[in-house]
Parts: C-alpha cells; sequence; structure tokens
C-alpha cells in the first residue's frame, strides 16, 4: 500500500516540479516551495512512526532529498526514509476554476494529499494544514464562485462576461455569413457556448432565445429577398412566379414589401378574373349574327363593367408590380380600345362616313380577336358592310366621270348624285353644280 501512495506522490511531484522549474542534471537547484515530508526514524520503520518534517525548499539529489527547514538549516533525508519516496509539496490552485471538470481536479487533488493519512494519522493536522488553500477553493467555487487569472469573482459575473463577448462575437460572424439559410446555428461552436453558459440563468436564456429569434429573421429576410428578385426578374416564367407567391406566402412574418407584393398578385388574380368574366359577358351579348349594317350597341351594364376594370386595371399598373406579376395586358388593352370605340361607329355610319367607319371597325376586328370571336365577326361584318359603300361610291363617282368626259352631262349629274347619296362630297357636289348651271 505505501509503495503505491509513493508511486502517486512520485507523479504528482514529478509534474509539479516539471511545471515550476527544469531539472537540473546535478541535482543541486533547490525547489524554492514549502511542504512537509513524512520521515520514518529508519528505512525500516513503519509509516505510522514517521514524523511531519516542514520544509520550505527541496533538493533532489538522487537517493536523498536535501531540505531547508524553516530555521534554514538544511536536513538530508533518505527516499526509503519518506513516507511514499518523495516530499509532500504545497498544492498549486489553477489560476482557472470554471467548471465542474476543474472542481473534480481539486478533489481529486485533495484526496490524493489525505491518503497519507492512513499511513500517517499523525500528520492528519499538517496535511489539513497544507491543502487547506485546495478546501477554501473547493469551497469557494461550491458556494457560486469561479476562479479567473487567480481572481475570485461571482459564477454569475463571469458567465455574463463570457456571455456578452461570445454573443458579440457571433453575432458579427452571422452578419457576415452570406448564405445564412445554409448555416447550422445550432451547430456552431460559440452558439453552444452560449448555450452552456445560459443554463439556469433565465435572463440568459432569453437572450440565447433573442439570438436564434433575431438569426432566423435574417435568414427570412434572406429568402425573401431571394424570392423578391424573382419576381423582379421579367424572365421568370409565370409558373416560377406563382411558386414564388406560394414560397413568400409560406412566410410567417413578412416584412412591408412582401405583404405589397403578395397584395399586387392579389389584385392581379382579381383582375384576371374580371378579365375572363368580361370577355364572357361579350361573347355572349355579341353572339347573335346577321347585324350587318346595324351599328353594334354596348350594354350599359357591360360599359360600367369595362370602365371599373379600367380603373383595376390602372391602379395596378401604378402600384409598381413586380414584372413576374402579370395580368393579361394584351387582352385589357384590346378592350379597352374596343369599348372605346363602340361609340364612335354609330356617328361615322350616320354621317355616312364609310370609309372612316370600314378602317375603324377593322381595326377594332383585329383587337376583339384578341378576346371575342362573336364580336370581331359583327365588326368584320360592319367592315365589310362599310367597304361595299366605299366601293359602290367610287364605282358609281368613276362611270360619273367617264360620263362626263363623253360630254354626256345628264348621265354624268345622275351617277354623281346617286353616289351623293351613298355619302356626302364636297367635290363631288360642286361637280353637279358647275353641270347644272355652266358658266355663261
Amino acid at each position: 500500500m505505501d509503495r503505491v501512495f509513493g508511486f502517486l506522490l512520485v507523479l504528482l511531484t514529478a509534474s509539479t516540479l516539471s511545471a515550476q522549474t527544469p531539472p537540473r542534471a546535478d541535482g543541486r537547484q533547490a525547489l524554492e516551495k514549502t511542504g512537509l515530508a513524512l520521515v520514518k526514524p529508519q528505512k525500516w520503520s513503519k509509516p505510522n512512526e514517521a514524523v511531519v518534517v516542514r520544509f520550505t525548499a527541496a533538493t533532489n539529489r538522487g537517493g536523498y532529498f536535501v531540505l531547508r527547514l524553516p530555521s534554514g538549516q538544511e536536513r538530508q533525508v533518505w527516499v526509503e526514509q519518506m513516507v511514499g519516496g518523495v516530499p509532500i509539496f504545497e498544492p498549486v490552485i489553477p489560476d482557472e476554476i470554471l467548471n465542474p471538470s476543474h472542481l473534480k481536479e481539486l478533489q481529486d487533488q485533495l484526496l490524493s494529499y489525505k491518503r497519507h493519512v492512513a499511513s500517517v494519522p499523525s500528520a492528519a493536522r499538517d496535511i489539513a494544514q497544507l491543502t487547506q488553500p485546495i478546501s477554501e477553493a473547493i469551497r469557494q467555487f461550491e458556494k457560486g464562485d469561479v476562479r479567473v487569472k487567480s481572481v475570485w469573482i461571482s459564477a454569475s459575473s463571469y458567465k455574463s462576461e463570457e456571455f456578452a463577448k461570445a454573443e458579440t462575437k457571433l453575432r458579427q460572424s452571422l452578419s457576415e455569413e452570406s448564405e445564412k439559410s445554409k448555416f447550422e446555428l445550432t451547430e456552431d461552436s460559440l452558439f453552444k457556448k452560449l448555450v452552456e453558459l445560459s443554463k439556469d440563468i433565465p435572463r440568459l436564456q432569453a437572450r440565447v432565445e433573442a439570438v436564434r429569434a433575431d438569426f432566423q429573421k435574417q435568414v427570412q429576410a434572406e429568402q425573401q429577398d431571394a424570392i423578391i428578385a424573382r419576381l423582379s426578374d421579367p424572365n421568370t416564367s409565370n409558373s416560377d412566379a406563382l411558386e414564388a407567391l406560394v414560397q413568400l406566402r409560406a412566410i410567417p412574418s413578412p416584412n412591408e414589401q412582401v405583404g405589397r407584393i403578395l397584395g399586387q398578385a392579389e389584385m392581379a388574380s382579381l383582375i384576371e378574373k374580371e378579365i375572363e368574366k368580361f370577355q364572357g359577358a361579350m361573347e355572349e351579348h355579341f353572339a347573335t349574327p346577321g347585324v350587318g349594317e346595324e351599328p353594334p350597341r354596348l350594354p350599359a351594364n357591360l360599359a360600367f363593367q369595362n370602365q371599373l376594370l379600367a380603373e383595376q386595371i390602372a391602379k395596378f399598373r401604378a402600384s409598381s408590380p413586380p414584372p413576374a406579376i402579370r395580368i393579361p395586358e394584351e387582352t385589357a388593352r384590346a378592350m379597352a380600345e374596343v369599348c372605346e370605340g363602340f361609340p364612335k361607329i354609330l356617328p361615322l355610319l350616320e354621317q355616312r362616313n364609310y370609309v372612316e367607319a370600314a378602317t375603324l371597325t377593322n381595326r377594332l376586328a383585329a383587337q376583339a380577336a384578341k378576346f371575342s370571336p362573336s364580336t370581331q365577326a359583327i365588326l368584320l361584318a360592319l367592315k365589310t358592310a362599310a367597304t361595299q359603300k366605299v366601293d359602290l361610291f367610287a364605282k358609281l363617282r368613276s362611270e360619273g366621270e367617264a360620263e362626263e368626259t363623253a360630254g354626256n352631262k345628264p348621265a354624268a349629274i345622275a351617277k354623281y348624285s346617286a353616289a351623293l347619296e351613298i355619302s356626302p362630297d364636297a367635290e363631288l357636289a360642286s361637280k353637279i353644280e358647275q353641270l347644272q348651271n355652266p358658266a355663261q
């Protein structure tokens, strides 16, 4: 048993010596450190016969130690005379005692000293005095303090300071992270340190959750920016835009910009539905064929519906939506032009201005083809009727000119008059006047 204790002490002393003073080959340099030795009267004496010898320094000479006594005198003690084979030096109190593992080291160190008491009970008081710094350090830690750079402070103060340092460093690191959505916060060493420091301290735990929440906001903001960038790209397809909008709607706490975009998307969806409804109403109204020269009438309800739709479209455009949030612009413009053109057809027909009527109905028919086949058919029929009038007018005028050239004034006047009945023409009326009343 003594050999076991001696082996433990040799290890302890060797580590202490190497930490304090490099060993010398000649064994003449003393280790300036106090302690005690359990010295037996003779090498063969029993351990319980040993007495305590205090010293202020010790020199290892190989087979024996030279101990400097408190009086200043030196005493040689053979290794075989010492219980354990080495002196017992004063304990080393670490500069930092911060966690249970450090406490365990202190407790183990204290236990290693106390084991000598089993061999030399009479040394109990002396060993207790020697190990008093360890016992005090253990009590200090157990009452809630930690040792930092050889200074004892409250554990809560230390944790707060360390937490603040780690939190500042972590927040800076997170702000510099280029792809936050790919960053595993819970696996980060700094975040783990915050979690560890916050154990059993509610106010620090709240700050850990604040770091987590702030980071989630940053991740969400990054995701929002990426989605908005997709919607801001005019090359984004409709299917991709719809997918992006689904992702935006899934964000739990969208920012103001996202809310505005979602509102614009909702407005675009409503406008598209209204356009479809208007197309159906126009198609149904003009589905009856055979109108001929009868000018088209746009019912008051459709005119009002078109006006409301135009206001909604104007409001949507004024909100400057992202390019990928679209409405059927081409259809909307075509509908607006057709609805605006309807009121102009009747006056042209009443004025028998068939040239402009044919031009207008031709343009409107091309636009109506984009949203209503039956409306297009009506406009094409009106265009055909107006064109026929224009052709007949041109034919009669040409025949009148031929008769006039042939000197057949009555026939020329008849042709010109028939042409005027189709469509008024100041030049043609002047010719008739000249033929009827030749200059004298």
